[in-house]
């Protein structure tokens, strides 16, 4: 049986499929060989056979492992390679890309000044915790009631200036020994979710609210009780489209924008 999931990337598209019970005939039967290839490279990238920064097999390997031709592997890799899972470089080999800091913080970290420029937060404040999940958090996680999450609270500032504070939380289940990496986590949490636990944020869904500043708010920020802030409420996907983070954002309306670009 499988388990089909449409993920959305910078461009095109990419199916999964669950590798266990395949005997129930479903559509992604009838997809094209090259599409069905695609999803099994991208399962194994998922599932840590090949970790980021590691070279794949090439053509001729691939092609012999899945007795298929060269050319149906060459638009397998084509497909894998419009989901950002891989870096083909040319002369040295196919590699599993490496999400970056610098991709993560203008692909999701989206503040800016109001002239439009993006800006780069500074680490303050952090402070990291385990506790039981609740409700929404074992609905959003699909959690059993005894389950644990993860929860990231910390402060983060622009120039000097106090600008965002970030509830994060995360299933414990995925992110065993989180709360002992070490005090300050990286800036950048997805690269980082990537390189120590295989978990590659490929998306995620976001709702945006102006409300005013409570009291904790306004002590977090160095605001006055009720300026405008902004607030972010996100949820990050992986890839098998699994949530696998509930962030709420508050930002300074007064100094910065959210910036998000169309196309």
């Amino acid at each position: 049986m499988y388990l089909i999931h449409e993920l959305f990337a910078t461009s095109g598209r990419i199916w999964l499929e669950n590798s266990a019970l395949q005997t129930v005939a479903t559509p992604l039967d009838t997809a094209p060989l090259y599409q069905r290839v695609a999803d099994r490279i991208a399962n194994r990238i998922y599932d840590g056979h090949w970790k980021p920064g590691e070279p794949i097999p090439n053509e001729f390997a691939l092609a012999d492992e899945f007795s298929v031709s060269q050319g149906t592997i060459r638009k397998a890799m084509s497909v894998v390679e419009e989901t950002g899972l891989i870096d083909r470089q040319q002369g040295r080999g196919t590699f599993v890309r490496k999400l970056s800091e610098e991709r993560s913080y203008y692909h999701f970290f989206r503040l800016a000044h109001p002239q439009g420029k993006r800006v780069t937060p500074e680490p303050d404040k952090e402070r990291v915790t385990t506790r039981s999940a609740n409700e929404t958090e074992q609905r959003t996680f699909d959690l059993d009631n005894n389950a644990e999450v993860i929860e990231i609270e910390r402060l983060r500032c622009v120039n000097g200036s106090r600008a965002t504070c970030e509830h994060i939380v995360v299933p414990a289940s995925l992110f065993q020994d989180l709360p002992a990496f070490g005090d300050p986590l990286p800036l950048a949490l997805y690269p980082f979710y990537h390189q120590q636990y295989g978990i590659f944020v490929l998306r995620a869904d976001e709702y945006i609210s102006a409300i005013i500043a409570d009291k904790q708010t306004a002590k977090d920020l160095k605001v006055k009780v009720g300026s405008p802030t902004l607030q972010v409420n996100r949820t990050a996907f992986d890839m098998k489209e699994r949530a696998v983070e509930i962030r709420t954002s508050q930002f300074r309306a007064d100094l910065f924008q959210y910036n998000v670009n169309l196309s």
